[in-house]
């Protein structure tokens, strides 16, 4: 009898989507009568077709909750990923062999419009850690899960948007840490080792717009903020605020205690960051949207630089306290993130776009990352005297068989480009771009491998100062290239693939990597080395795959 009960099938492991705040009585009720609390949305894209078919075509994706269900691989001998949708508990639509390919909604406003009450984020953070902790696991028992696999193995997916977000790092960073001292049943099915250890618990952490360090209306006066904030949201108008955000996810330990002052510079942890919480930075992704224009009113008092609601520099997770003054977060203390083109909400909305859902099922499922950089940039165009230069870098990456740039840092349209002083180059070893993940079950054929291509571009300006104003000339590009690439597994091969690469430009086609020392890709900008001396920009693409998956946590 045993050896028939199912087992937790990593790293399939239930799917918990978690909305946004509702602010208003109306957005409470809109979301009660919604049966998927809005993750089933979906969108119709216009995509490019022959002039016989008036060059647009419509192109209908069905929303990524829709996508975990129905998704086919013809390249791989597993042909699904199989999740089953545990609405209402509907256990004769779950896959009998893995029951735990299943996705779940926190539906923790539901008691606040039946009951006609306004409770705390902290209400709903503890609500979601209810339904992962007892509600999800009695389920699957009930579904014929072995209780030794639920104990060992079970983990859950946590998908935000929004302020989900920030329920979900209420729950890492408040209520999970208090939850056996507080609330736990005795006969809760998941052992309280695992509860007190986040990661053992969370498999994954995505949050899509999600406002980490709250919402900056920049183009508009603290006081009217203040204002229109409260209307948004009568019932709970801090939620956005520093002080209250400093409450419910407990950053409010200061760096001198003595000290009286509550300013932000005297805190320990800035509101971005996981506090005290051990769990693990890059187990999150956070998808970061620009397309501000294309979003609702308030688009116009947010202003650029955002979605429309939050801005691109406030919807990323860091982990530890403050670095020093006038210095940055170490790389591996930030979220792993991507950009994509998208607004906070609506047609043009991040959630149901190709865009995230392409990046949440390689960071979920894939099992291939790789960290992408240019080293060693020299800049050889001619400085004229009098003016000051500033380049844009701008980076954009797809993968064959998406359609869709699965991250984008450009200035026009996203506003988002790595802005870097010519002064302040020489200084850089590493302009770090992107970490992106591969999933080899998602490449187009069998007998080939995952091809994705990077487009570098690098514009310069030039500024020259006068006594009462700047007068900027304008822009032009130094560097335009695209570079395809092909990863394959290789069980001969120490890293368990070998790649090779193209230029576009360069005619000599397909060229095999060598790994260096330290198991980096190193690729020339300019490919010609006779004609190097002559580029307007000389450095290298350096490129480092590191495994990823299951084993990674």
């Amino acid at each position: 009898m045993k050896d028939s009960l199912k087992k937790i099938d990593p790293p399939y492991y239930p799917i918990v989507y978690v909305r946004g705040y509702a602010m208003r009585r109306a957005d409470v009720e809109e979301t009660f009568n919604d049966s998927y609390y809005g993750f089933a949305t979906s969108a119709v894209y216009k995509k490019q077709t022959q002039a016989d078919n008036g060059y647009l075509t419509p192109d209908l994706f069905e929303g990524q909750l829709i996508r975990f269900m129905k998704s086919r691989f013809e390249s791989s001998d597993e042909k699904k990923y199989g999740y089953a949708d545990a609405v209402n508990c509907r256990t004769e639509d779950f896959d009998e062999s893995n029951p735990s390919r299943s996705i779940w909604i926190s539906r923790f406003y539901d008691v606040d419009y039946i009951q006609d009450k306004v409770r705390s984020i902290e209400n709903h953070a503890l609500e979601l850690t209810d339904l992962i902790v007892n509600k999800i696991p009695l389920q699957l028992l009930a579904l014929g899960m072995s209780r030794e696999s639920l104990e060992k193995d079970y983990k859950v997916i946590l998908i935000t948007h929004s302020m989900g977000g920030l329920v979900c790092r209420t729950l890492l960073q408040n209520t999970l840490p208090n939850y056996i001292d507080n609330r736990a049943p005795d006969d809760i099915i998941v052992p309280l080792s695992r509860i007190t250890d986040s990661a053992k618990l969370i498999h994954r952490l995505v949050t899509i717009g999600s406002p980490h360090k709250g919402i900056d209306m920049g183009n508009i006066p603290d006081i009217v903020e203040e204002a229109i904030v409260s209307s948004l949201n009568p019932y709970d108008s801090s939620i956005f605020r520093p002080k209250r955000m400093r409450e419910y996810l407990q950053l409010g330990e200061l760096k001198n205690p003595q000290s009286e002052s509550r300013n932000e510079d005297n805190y320990k942890y800035d509101l971005h960051s996981l506090g005290k919480s051990t769990f693990p930075v890059k187990n999150c992704l956070c998808v970061i949207g620009s397309d501000y224009g294309a979003y609702s009113a308030i688009k116009h008092v947010t202003g650029s630089f955002s979605d429309g609601l939050v801005k691109q520099d406030r919807a990323y997770i860091v982990s530890g306290e403050k670095p020093v003054s006038g210095t940055q977060y170490d790389e591996n203390n930030v979220a792993f993130y991507a950009n994509v083109h998208r607004a906070h909400s609506g047609y043009r909305g991040i959630v149901n776009s190709y865009e995230t859902f392409e990046n949440i099922q390689r960071f979920l499922f894939g099992d291939l990352g790789v960290r992408i950089a240019l080293r060693d940039i020299k800049i050889q165009t001619p400085e004229l005297q009098g003016l000051e230069y500033f380049y844009d870098f701008e980076f954009a990456l797809t993968i064959r068989g998406t359609g869709v740039y699965l991250h984008q840092r450009k200035q026009d349209p996203c506003e988002n480009a790595i802005r870097i002083k010519r002064k302040e180059i020489p200084d850089q070893k590493d302009i770090f771009l992107h970490t992106g993940f591969l999933n080899s079950k998602l490449r187009l054929s069998k007998n080939e491998g995952s091809f994705f291509i990077m487009k570098f571009s690098v514009l310069e300006y030039s500024v020259k100062k006068g006594l009462l104003w700047d007068t900027q000339y304008p822009s032009r590009t130094i560097y335009s290239e695209s570079l395809e690439i092909e990863v394959v597994a290789d069980a001969t091969s120490p890293y368990d693939y070998v790649a090779r690469y193209s230029w576009q430009s360069d005619i000599d086609k397909w060229k095999d990597f060598a790994a260096d020392e330290d198991g980096n890709f190193v690729i020339p900008l300019t490919t010609n080395a006779a004609v190097q001396d002559m580029s307007s920009l000389v450095g290298n693409i350096v490129l480092k795959p590191f495994k990823w998956g299951e084993q990674t946590t």
